[in-house]
């Protein structure tokens, strides 16, 4: 089990540094908070000697992997010391005094979490979404038109996410409006799922209705190459979403192409494996593939070959014939000789065999 072994006095309250407070907190994701201040209250206690990075992901309704990041995110801000000592032991230790360098005002080196992004999602009363949809006839709106696409009538959890799309995420009514359409045209009419959807866009950095298409298009792309290959996941990861970049950008392949490679991958080895499409359109990409008929002259090539491989290794071992009854002796007839024994016969027997 993954443990942190922390250095720090103990202290019976958490004293949060003011300059912690002042210059990193405001730009800081509420995740990334979440572990900071609790991980500094547990390190403080002096019952705590080691604490368990998977205690502390459970506690917080976070992944193993996502407290890792947080963790990295405040090393590289220089509030703390964060280093592993060994697969399953790392080193904590909190600075009390401020950094000697100012705090890096640039994106964090790491992608930022959608769990931990999702997971500072305010929390707003229904009084609060009430006065929204009074001030505000664009929220009023927003509402229905969910409820046309969604079949159903609006819950108040879900009026309060499909707000924060717009208060928190900063996604224009008409993005979220593209967004619902979206879903409820792919059968996923569950706010939960919307809103995860909504978040790993935001996430992308797509931020209009146009960027929105693009993405749609392009996911429609990798999924059709993914079911072709017999795989019905709803969900892409990144290495099958590089995969897939590779062979449509750096090979330079049609959909339709990357899909031939699928159907034949799926007949030979009854499993959806990228390696085994990769091995096909490299073999493809040598042979200057650029079409369906391109593959088609290289299979009839192939079987041209492979046709004649096969008759000329039959010839090779087909057994050489002996010509039958070879110590026969052989006459050699004098036809015009012959024509001459037999009218003389004949002259004979006209003459009464004389």
């Amino acid at each position: 089990m993954a443990s942190i072994k922390c250095f720090i006095q103990g202290q019976s309250f958490v004293h949060v540094p003011y300059w912690f407070i002042i210059d990193y907190m405001p730009k800081a994701l509420g995740g990334y908070l979440k572990v900071y201040i609790y991980l500094f209250a547990l390190s403080g206690s002096p019952s705590q000697t080691d604490i368990s990075l998977e205690t502390a992901a459970a506690t917080l309704d976070m992944l193993h992997s996502e407290v890792i990041q947080a963790l990295t995110y405040w090393h590289d801000k220089g509030v703390l010391d964060f280093k592993q000592l060994s697969p399953e032991e790392f080193e904590l230790k909190f600075h009390v005094d401020k950094p000697q360098t100012s705090p890096n005002e640039s994106v964090p080196k790491l992608p930022l979490s959608k769990t931990i992004i999702g997971q500072s999602r305010p929390e707003y009363r229904t009084e609060e979404i009430n006065l929204y949809m009074q001030g505000s006839p664009s929220v009023t709106e927003l509402f229905k038109i969910a409820e046309q696409y969604l079949g159903r009538m609006l819950t108040i959890t879900d009026q309060k996410i499909l707000y924060s799309f717009y208060d928190w995420l900063h996604m224009p009514f008409d993005l979220i409006e593209f967004l619902i359409e979206h879903c409820a045209s792919n059968n996923h009419t569950a706010m939960h799922y919307i809103e995860k959807v909504a978040i790993g866009w935001i996430d992308e950095g797509i931020t209009t209705v146009e960027k929105a298409k693009e993405k749609v298009t392009l996911d429609k792309r990798y999924f059709k190459i993914l079911n072709t290959l017999g795989s019905s996941k709803s969900n892409l990861t990144l290495s099958e979403k590089k995969c897939i970049d590779k062979w449509l950008i750096d090979y330079g392949f049609s959909v339709e192409v990357i899909l031939e490679a699928c159907k034949r991958t799926v007949m030979q080895t009854n499993k959806p494996s990228l390696n085994y499409v990769d091995s096909i359109l490299i073999s493809w990409q040598n042979a200057k593939v650029k079409t369906l008929e391109d593959i088609l002259l290289i299979d009839k090539a192939y079987e041209s070959k492979k046709q004649l491989n096969s008759q000329e290794s039959f010839q090779s071992k087909r057994p050489l014939k002996t010509a039958k009854f070879n110590n026969m002796y052989s006459h050699n007839w004098n036809f015009e000789e012959l024509e001459k024994l037999e009218n003389d016969y004949i002259d004979r027997k006209l003459n009464g065999g004389k």
